[in-house]
């Protein structure tokens, strides 16, 4: 297992014994169906401020920080406890999309009308999820790609030999689907060209060390990598590569970030000025997001819990744009 999934395992494992301790229920509603699940009167949700870096908390609940200049240490919930377990997530206007890996499935909640939506994923355990220009949903499993067209609850798969381990996902606007994975004798991109089933393998920096996720500005469709060189042992942890179209090696342009620890899945804000990064910190192992400027990659702040060892799942940002 790579060093970013290891860190995913641990942040969504933290969320499940907290819901066990505090009793809430991990049974999903019937696949398909849409619930109202409206806070109750015990659960009173502050006003939601936006822009917002949005996340599931220890309690399963999703909630936010607001975006500020120098990061943010108080996450305040925006819904009740939802029961599911994310490893991956990306946002629609103010639906966020979750990719639920161990129920196999993809959960949509709408921050606004309270309403949830569950659709199984019947090639796997999604472990990240993007969505296309046209609210087509794509989830990735370990070797495959669910692809959920808008209104649709059977999903069509794509599959490619050369992954095994799928890392991250992320689509352009012209549909083509990028995974960033690792297989036999294989780490890196593969991508399936819109439309089309098999995979190949575009023309990118290879990988070194762990793969952290690969991205697609909406702003300007590049395409973007980050990798961690020295394995997460101290050094340059966080090298991002910024390809323009058509995403060839020759017309990269590199920005090292210097994470604290080990750069992983990342998500960028709606105007594609800010990048949002998963890391971890070195002495007492607690998850936090590295703010950055993009495309400079000029460091900005962190976000994390208050208190030593507060950890919380993935992460995207509201309002957005498509691709996500």
């Amino acid at each position: 297992m790579s060093t970013f999934l290891a860190l995913r395992t641990l942040a969504v494992a933290t969320v499940i014994f907290a819901l066990a301790g505090c009793g809430a229920s991990l049974t999903p509603n019937s696949p398909g169906s849409a619930s109202v699940t409206g806070a109750s009167s015990q659960h009173v949700l502050p006003a939601f401020t936006k822009p917002a870096l949005v996340t599931l908390d220890a309690n399963g609940a999703l909630a936010y920080w607001p975006i500020s200049p120098g990061g943010g240490n108080h996450l305040k919930e925006i819904s009740k406890p939802l029961g599911i377990s994310a490893y991956g997530m990306a946002a629609h206007h103010d639906v966020v999309v979750m990719a639920d890996f161990l129920d196999s499935q993809v959960v949509s909640y709408n921050l606004k009308t309270k309403t949830e939506t569950k659709l199984p994923d019947p090639f796997g355990n999604p472990d990240d999820v993007a969505i296309g220009k046209t609210g087509t949903i794509y989830a990735l499993n370990f070797a495959s790609v669910a692809v959920y067209k808008p209104g649709s609850s059977q999903p069509s798969e794509l599959t490619c030999p050369l992954v095994t381990e799928g890392e991250s996902i992320a689509v352009d606007k012209q549909g083509d689907v990028f995974v960033d994975g690792y297989g036999q004798n294989f780490a890196g991109v593969i991508e399936y060209k819109a439309g089309k089933t098999k995979c190949i393998t575009p023309d990118l920096n290879p990988v070194e060390g762990y793969i952290a996720g690969v991205g697609v500005d909406p702003k300007t469709d590049n395409l973007i990598t980050i990798d961690d060189p020295d394995d997460c042992a101290g050094g340059l942890e966080g090298r991002m590569f910024i390809y323009p179209r058509p995403y060839h090696i020759k017309t990269a342009h590199e920005v090292d970030l210097y994470a604290t620890y080990c750069s992983g899945g990342f998500r960028l804000n709606s105007t594609s000025t800010l990048l949002f990064v998963s890391d971890a910190s070195v002495s007492d192992g607690y998850s936090i997001i590295d703010q950055f400027a993009y495309p400079s990659g000029n460091a900005e702040g962190t976000y994390q819990v208050e208190g030593s060892g507060g950890y919380f799942g993935p992460f995207t940002t509201i309002p957005n744009k498509l691709p996500n």
